[in-house]
C-alpha cells in the first residue's frame, strides 16, 4: 500500500482535501450515530457502536453517515477503493476510548482522560498537518477529500492527469 514519497506529494497536491469545518461536523455526526446506537439494549448496542465507530468508512465509497452528510469523502493514497481493513486502522484512534469504557471500574476514567487526549491530538494533527492529514489518516495512509463528480459522473478527485 505504500507509494514513494514522490506519488504521495502528487496525490496530495491533485486531491481537492476536505476544510476543516467538513470534517469536525462529519466527525460529530458519526460519534452521534454510535452513541445513539451504545443504547440498544445489553451487548448488541455496544457491539453496533463500536462497529460503527470502526468500521465506517469503509461503507461503499468511503463515506460514512456524518460524510454523506458533509458532502466528504475518504481515499486512499494508492487511489485503491476503501475498505474495512483500512477503516478500521483509521479509526482505531477515535474508538479506543469507547473500548476503555468497557473495562470494569477504572473503564470510564481512562475512556475520559484518554478520549480527551485523542481529541486534542486528532484536533491539533487535522487542523495543522500540511497535508490537513490526522493520526488515523497518515496509519491507514487516507485523505479525507471533497465529494465532487464531473458532468460525466466520475469522481473529480479519481481523474489522473
Amino acid at each position: 500500500m505504500s507509494l514513494h514519497w514522490e506519488e504521495q506529494r502528487e496525490f496530495f497536491r491533485d486531491a481537492r482535501r476536505a476544510r476543516y469545518l467538513a470534517r469536525l461536523v462529519g466527525k460529530a455526526a458519526d460519534l452521534i450515530a454510535a452513541m445513539s446506537l451504545w443504547h440498544i439494549p445489553g451487548a448488541a448496542g455496544v457491539f453496533a457502536s463500536l462497529f460503527y465507530l470502526l468500521m465506517c468508512d469503509g461503507f461503499p465509497n468511503g463515506r460514512s453517515l456524518g460524510k454523506w452528510l458533509t458532502g466528504l469523502k475518504v481515499v486512499r493514497i494508492d487511489r485503491d477503493g476503501m475498505d474495512f481493513a483500512a477503516s478500521l486502522m483509521r479509526n482505531l484512534p477515535v474508538a479506543t476510548p469507547f473500548l476503555l469504557y468497557l473495562l470494569p471500574v477504572i473503564g470510564p476514567f481512562l475512556a475520559f482522560t484518554l478520549g480527551v487526549a485523542v481529541l486534542l491530538i486528532e484536533t491539533y494533527l487535522g487542523f495543522y498537518d500540511p497535508d490537513g492529514q490526522r493520526a488515523g489518516d497518515t496509519f491507514a495512509e487516507t485523505l479525507v477529500v471533497e465529494y465532487r463528480q464531473g458532468s460525466d459522473g466520475v469522481p473529480l478527485f479519481d481523474r489522473r492527469a
